[in-house]
C-alpha cells in the first residue's frame, strides 16, 4: 500500500484522496484484476496477480497427487484428510522450501487472507487465566475425508433428543465450497465436540458436531442438495431452550445468506440478489433419510406431524422451537404443557429459576405447600431470606423439587391443586427473552476478556444468583462462591461469578466463553440488553 501511495503521489494529474484510492482498489478487485481486502489486518497489501494467491493456497490445500515426491506435504495432506488440521510449523516448513520461498516472505499476510476467506480457521485457545494464546494448528474443513463412524447419531434415544432444520438452495445444488465455508464459520464460532474413548474431535467430511452448552450439541451435515442442522439435548428435545434455538437459527441463517451471495451472484442471470435465498424446512428427528416439512406449513399444522418414512410424532410445540419467540405468545398447540414427553422430565436449576420469576411470594408459598413442603419449613426460609425475595422463591422451589425427583407434571398438578395462576406458567421455563445477535455479530462472538468482566460485573447488580443460573451453572456453585466472600461486596461477587464461569465452567464443558452467553444471561434476568451493547461500543 505504501508503494501504491507513492505511485499516486507521483501522478501529474489530480491525486486520488485516500477514500478515492480505496474505491479504485475495490473496483479493480471486483473485476478480478487485483486482490485487495479492506480489512484492518489485510489492507496494507495489494496482490497484483491473483494467481499468486492461488499458488499459495495450492502449496497447502491441494490434491494428494500433487504432493508426490514431497514427504512433508504428503504427511500434512494425510493429517488434513484424517483430522482436518495442519500444524502452523508444517506451513512454515513447506514455505521455507526453495519452490515456495516467495510465500514465506509475506506469510502473515497470506495466512491472514486464507483465514479471512475461511480456507483456514484458527481455533481459539486460552491459558488458565483465559488470555488468548496462539493455537499450534489451523482447521482445514475442505480437506477432511474422514466419515463419521462414531455411532453418535445411532444411539437408541437420539430421535427423542434432537430437533432439526434444513436449508436448501432453490437451485437444489449446494456447491461443496459453500458447505466448507459454512463449516469453517461454525469452527470459528463454536467448540468442536470431543467424543468417544479417544476423545477425538468430531470434524468429518462435510459434517461436524459442536458443543453449544453442557446439555446441548449441534450437528451439521452438508449434502449435495441440503444442509441439515440438529440441536441434540442430553436428555430430551422438549428441554431445548426456545430462545437459544431461535437465536442459533438466526445466526446460521445470516451466515449462510452471506456465504451464498457469492455463488448466487456468480451463477444467477438475475441482476438483483434477493434476501432469503435459502428455503427452510423442518426436519424429522431420524438421522437416516430424514423427512421434511416446509416451515411455512407449520402454521397449518393442527395436530402433531408424523413423518411419513419413520412414523415419528413431532408436536407443534417442539417443531416451533426454531421460531423467534414473540412477546405475549399465546399458549395452545405450541405449548410444552401439552407435551407428555416434556411433562415427564426433571427440571434443573435454570427451569426453577425461570419458574420462580412467574410467582409472587404468596403464590410461591402456596405452590410449595401443594408440592409437600411443611408450613414450618417455609416459615424458617421466609425469616432467613425475606429481604431477598427472588432468592427466597428460587430456593423454595429447589427445596421442594431438587431432592425429590419431581417432574414438570408434578408441578403442573400442584399448580392446579393450589389454584395458582394456571398451568401455562410452566411454558416460561423453556422460553427466555429473545435477543438479536445479528446486529454486529462480530462483537457478540468475541471472547470475554478481563476488561469485559470488570465492566459487566457492576451492571448485574443484585441479580447475582439468577445471572449465575442463566449462565448455566448450578446453585451449589453459587453457594461455594458466596461462602468464599469475606466481605459483602456485590460487584466482587458478580466478578467472581463471571471469573468462575469463564475459567472453570467453560473449560470443563469445552465452551468458548463468548460475550454471546453473557448477553443472553443478562437479557434473561430482565436487564436492559442495551446496557451491555453500550459497554461493547465503549470498548471498541
Amino acid at each position: 500500500m505504501e508503494h501504491m501511495q507513492r505511485i499516486n503521489s507521483a501522478q501529474p494529474v489530480r491525486l486520488l484522496t485516500d477514500v478515492e484510492l480505496k474505491t479504485f482498489l475495490k473496483f479493480q478487485h471486483s473485476v478480478g484484476r487485483i486482490l485487495y481486502f479492506d480489512e484492518a489486518s489485510l489492507n496494507q497489501h495489494i496482490i497484483l496477480s491473483p494467481t499468486h494467491l492461488i499458488d499459495a493456497f495450492k502449496s497447502i490445500v491441494t490434491d494428494r497427487r500433487f504432493c508426490k515426491g514431497d514427504k512433508l506435504r504428503q504427511d500434512s495432506w494425510d493429517l488434513m484428510s484424517q483430522k482436518g488440521v495442519i500444524a502452523k510449523k508444517c506451513v512454515e516448513d513447506i514455505w521455507k522450501k526453495k519452490n515456495y520461498k516467495k510465500f514465506h516472505e509475506h506469510k502473515e499476510y497470506l495466512l491472514g487472507v486464507m483465514t479471512h476467506l475461511d480456507i483456514l480457521v484458527e481455533p481459539k485457545r486460552y491459558d488458565n487465566s483465559h488470555r488468548s494464546i496462539p493455537a499450534e494448528f489451523f482447521y482445514v474443513a475442505s480437506m477432511v475425508k474422514t466419515k463419521d463412524t462414531t455411532g453418535y447419531m445411532k444411539s437408541a434415544s437420539f430421535f427423542q433428543r434432537n430437533i432439526a432444520i434444513a436449508f436448501s438452495l432453490p437451485s437444489s445444488m449446494i456447491p461443496p465450497a459453500l458447505s466448507f465455508r459454512f463449516l469453517s464459520y461454525c469452527l470459528s464460532m463454536f467448540a468442536v465436540k470431543s467424543y468417544g474413548q479417544k476423545n477425538e474431535d468430531m470434524l468429518f467430511h462435510r459434517s461436524a458436531v459442536f458443543t453449544i452448552d453442557p446439555s446441548l450439541d449441534m450437528c451439521i451435515n452438508c449434502d449435495d442438495e441440503i444442509i441439515i442442522v440438529r440441536l441434540v439435548h442430553v436428555k430430551n428435545r422438549t428441554l431445548i431452550m426456545r430462545d437459544l434455538a431461535s437465536s442459533i437459527r438466526e445466526c446460521l441463517t445470516v451466515a449462510l445468506e452471506k456465504i451464498s451471495q457469492l455463488y448466487i451472484k456468480t451463477c444467477s442471470t438475475e441482476s438483483v440478489v434477493n434476501e432469503g435465498s435459502f428455503s427452510l424446512s423442518l426436519c424429522c428427528s431420524s438421522y437416516d433419510a430424514s423427512c421434511f416439512l416446509p416451515i411455512f406449513k407449520l402454521k397449518e399444522q393442527v395436530c402433531p406431524w408424523i413423518c411419513p418414512k419413520h412414523g415419528i410424532e413431532h408436536t407443534k410445540d417442539v417443531m416451533s422451537s426454531w421460531e423467534v419467540q414473540q412477546e405475549g405468545l399465546q399458549c395452545g398447540d405450541t405449548c410444552p404443557v401439552t407435551d407428555n414427553a416434556f411433562l415427564e422430565q426433571l427440571p434443573i436449576d435454570i427451569h426453577l429459576r425461570r419458574l420462580s420469576m412467574q410467582y409472587s411470594i404468596n403464590e410461591t408459598k402456596e405452590l410449595a405447600i401443594s408440592l409437600g413442603m411443611q408450613v414450618g419449613t417455609w416459615d424458617d426460609m421466609y425469616v432467613t431470606l425475606c429481604e431477598e425475595p427472588e432468592r427466597l422463591k428460587f430456593e423454595t422451589l429447589r427445596r421442594c423439587i431438587g431432592d425429590s425427583n419431581k417432574t414438570f407434571n408434578d408441578i403442573r398438578n400442584a399448580i392446579e391443586l393450589g389454584k395458582i395462576q394456571n398451568q401455562h406458567t410452566l411454558c416460561k421455563v423453556v422460553r427466555g427473552n429473545t435477543i438479536d445477535f445479528d446486529k454486529e455479530p462480530e462483537k457478540w462472538d468475541l471472547i470475554a476478556t478481563e476488561e469485559h468482566l470488570d465492566r459487566v460485573a457492576p451492571l448485574v447488580g443484585n441479580k447475582s444468583l439468577p445471572f449465575l443460573v442463566e449462565l448455566g451453572m448450578e446453585f451449589k456453585t453459587w453457594e461455594q462462591i458466596k461462602y468464599r466472600q469475606k466481605e459483602k461486596d456485590l460487584v466482587k461477587l458478580n466478578r467472581d461469578i463471571l471469573q468462575e464461569w469463564r475459567s472453570v465452567f467453560c473449560v470443563s464443558y469445552q465452551l468458548k466463553p463468548s460475550l454471546r452467553y453473557i448477553g443472553q444471561a443478562f437479557n434473561n434476568i430482565d436487564k436492559n440488553i442495551k446496557i451491555i451493547e453500550n459497554v461493547l461500543a465503549d470498548l471498541f
